[in-house]
C-alpha cells in the first residue's frame, strides 16, 4: 500500500508484502527461493533473526539461518534438526510444531508449556517467537522459524496474517520448484497464474482494504467482503461477471462512483507498475486507491490488482490540522512581521539586526485618561479596540509594520523588516489620516478626544528577544527622539525632527516650531507636519 495507509491503519508494509509475494511465486531456484522469503520475512515482521527447515528425504535440515548479528546469509544444507545446537535453535518448539503441523508460538510473558524446558530459552531469552508449518496438499514441507529480541510485534494480528500468507506462498513456490522440471512451459505459466491467484484469495479476507484482482480480459478472479461494503456492490453481480468484461459492467450497469471507474481505466492505460490515488466521492468519503499490474517471470501481463481502503477520517484530521497550522500562522504574523516569523519557526535564538532608514511614529490619544472615568471597561476597550482598528488598517494600506500599543499608545515604524527609500513620505502619509481619522471618531461619537503625533528618521536596530511571548521591538536614539517629539507635541498636532523634515520638504508642508529642549539631547529644532504639497 502507499506510504500514506500504512501510516493510517495497519503497522506492515503491504506495498513491501505484495512484492515479496509476487517475487516469491516467480522464483523457481529453491536456494534463491529461501533466501529470497526469509529476507522478506525478517524485513516485513522486524524480526531480528529467522531460520528455514526443510524436509530431505525422511529428515528436516536447516536450509538457512539469518540474523542481525551475522547479516550475511548462511546455507546450512548437511545440518539436520536432530544434530542441530540447542543454543541456537529452539529444537523443541521447531520439532513440536513439525510434529503436529500447527502454528506455534513464544511469548516471554506467558510461555507454552509444551516446550517452556526448551534449553534455548535459557540461553537466549527472547521476547517473541513464531514457527509456521509449511504445508501444501497434505505435504509437510518444513516450518520457518522468526525471532524477536526487541519486542512482540512478532505476535501482533497484522504481522502474523501477512507472514502467514507469505510462508502459504512459500509453500506453494516450493511444490512448484519441484515439479519444475517435469512440466512444460506452456503448463509453467498456466501454473505461476493459478498460485497467484490462489495466493490472492488467501489474502483477500486477511486485508483490512477492499482488495480486488482481475485478469488480462478483465475477469474477476479475487476480491473480498471489504470491497463490496465499500463500493456497495452486491457479491451476487461480481459473480455473474465470471466470462464478462468487469470494465464495462462497472461503466454500464452500476451506478459507481466517477472516480472509481476512472481509477480501473487508467490503471490498464498507465506505464507505471504501481500507482495511487485519492477518490473523493459524493457523500463526503474518500477513499484511497492502490493498484498493481501483474505479470509473469518473463514480463507477461497477467492482470491486475487494486487495493481501496477508507480514509476518511485520516483525510478529516490532516484538514483539521492544516487549519490549526493556518490559525497558528495568522496568529504569528498578527505578532510578528512575515520574515522574522519564518526565521523564528527555524530557530530560537534571539535575532537582531540594524536599519540605517527607517521612520518611527509615536501616537498617543490626549484626553484618554479623563474619559476613562466616564465609561465602563467595556466601553472603554471598545472603543480603543475601534480607533487602533482603524490605524492597523492605515498600517496594511501604507505597508507599515505596527510594533506595539502601550495603553493609549500607538507605535508603528516604516522601513523594516523591508527596507524602502520612500519610509518617510509613507509614515508621513499615515500621520495626516491618522489625524483624520481620530476627528471621525470625535464627530461620530461625540466625545472629547485629540491625538498627539511625533516622527523621527535615522538608525535602528529591531529584533525579537527572550523566548516567551515574542514581540518584534526597536531599540537606539531614533526610537527616543521619536518618542520624546511626541510626549513634547500638543494635541492635534505632528511634530518631526529637523531629520525626518530635511527628508520630505519638498513632499510636504510644515511650519517651524523651533529650537525645544530635549531630554538627553539639548535643543533641537522641530517643525509641524500640515499637509501634502498640492
Amino acid at each position: 500500500m502507499s506510504a500514506t495507509n500504512e501510516a493510517n491503519q495497519s503497522p506492515v508494509n503491504l506495498v513491501a508484502a505484495f512484492k515479496a509475494a509476487q517475487d516469491i511465486s516467480r522464483e523457481l531456484n529453491v536456494d534463491k527461493l529461501v533466501s529470497l522469503s526469509l529476507s522478506a520475512l525478517l524485513e516485513l515482521s522486524e524480526a531480528q533473526s529467522g531460520v528455514v527447515i526443510l524436509a530431505d528425504d525422511q529428515k528436516f535440515a536447516i536450509a538457512a539461518m539469518l540474523s542481525k548479528r551475522s547479516p550475511n546469509l548462511e546455507i546450512k544444507q548437511s545440518l539436520t534438526l536432530a544434530s542441530a545446537d540447542a543454543s541456537s535453535l529452539p529444537v523443541l518448539m521447531v520439532r513440536y510444531t513439525l510434529d503436529n503441523r500447527i502454528e506455534t508460538t513464544w511469548d516471554q510473558d506467558n510461555p507454552d508449556p509444551h516446550f517452556a524446558d526448551d534449553p534455548y530459552w535459557l540461553a537466549n531469552s527472547p521476547q517473541a517467537g513464531l514457527c509456521i508449518p509449511l504445508c501444501e496438499d497434505r505435504e509437510l514441507l518444513g516450518a520457518i522459524y522468526l525471532e524477536d529480541r526487541v519486542s512482540q510485534k512478532l505476535l501482533q494480528t497484522d504481522y502474523l496474517q501477512v507472514l502467514r500468507s507469505l510462508c502459504q506462498q512459500l509453500a506453494i513456490s516450493l511444490v512448484r520448484s519441484r515439479e519444475f522440471s517435469n512440466i512444460t512451459q506452456r503448463k509453467e505459466f498456466e501454473e505461476a497464474l493459478k498460485r497467484s491467484n490462489s495466493l490472492l484469495k488467501a489474502q483477500r479476507e486477511a486485508s483490512v482494504d477492499g482488495v480486488l484482482a482481475v485478469d488480462e480480459q478483465g475477469r474477476i478472479v479475487s476480491y473480498n467482503n471489504r470491497f463490496c461494503e465499500l463500493w456497495q456492490i452486491p457479491e451476487s453481480v461480481l459473480q455473474s461477471v465470471e466470462y464478462g468484461g468487469l470494465l464495462s459492467l462497472l461503466q454500464h450497469h452500476l451506478q459507481l462512483p466517477d472516480g472509481l471507474v476512472e481509477a480501473l481505466e487508467n490503471a490498464y492505460d498507465s506505464p507505471e507498475k504501481y500507482t495511487q490515488r485519492e477518490i473523493y466521492l459524493a457523500d463526503r468519503r474518500v477513499i484511497d486507491c492502490y493498484s498493481g499490474q501483474v505479470h509473469s517471470p518473463d514480463g507477461k501481463f497477467y492482470g491486475m490488482v487494486w487495493y481501496f481502503r477508507d480514509v476518511t477520517e485520516r483525510i478529516c484530521i490532516l484538514q483539521e490540522l492544516r487549519a490549526e497550522q493556518e490559525r497558528s500562522e495568522r496568529l504569528l504574523l498578527n505578532m510578528l512581521p512575515e520574515k522574522i516569523a519564518k526565521k523564528l519557526k527555524h530557530s530560537r535564538a534571539s535575532m537582531a539586526d540594524g536599519f540605517e532608514e527607517v521612520s518611527v511614529l509615536f501616537a498617543d490619544i490626549v484626553g484618554f485618561t479623563e474619559l476613562s472615568s466616564n465609561m465602563s471597561p467595556v466601553q472603554l476597550v471598545g472603543l480603543l479596540n475601534r480607533i487602533f482598528s482603524m490605524f492597523d488598517n492605515l498600517c496594511d494600506q501604507y505597508k507599515l509594520e505596527k510594533i506595539k500599543t502601550i495603553g493609549d499608545a500607538y507605535m508603528v515604524v516604516s522601513g523594516l523588516p523591508e527596507p524602502r527609500t520612500d519610509h518617510a513620505a509613507a509614515i508621513a502619509s499615515m500621520a495626516l489620516d491618522m489625524q483624520k481619522a481620530i476627528s471621525q471618531v470625535k464627530s461620530r461619537e461625540g466625545i472629547q478626544i485629540s491625538m498627539r503625533i511625533g516622527i523621527n528618521s535615522g538608525p535602528v536596530i529591531a529584533g525579537v528577544i527572550g523566548t516567551k511571548k515574542f514581540i518584534y521591538d526597536l531599540w537606539g536614539d531614533t526610537v527616543n527622539v521619536a518618542s520624546r517629539m511626541e510626549s513634547l507635541g500638543t494635541p492635534k498636532s505632528i511634530q518631526v525632527t529637523e531629520s525626518t523634515y530635511l527628508r520630505l520638504r519638498d513632499q510636504f508642508n510644515f511650519e517651524q516650531r523651533g529650537l525645544i529642549p530635549v531630554k538627553g539631547k539639548g535643543e533641537m529644532m522641530t517643525y509641524w507636519l500640515v499637509g501634502k504639497v498640492n
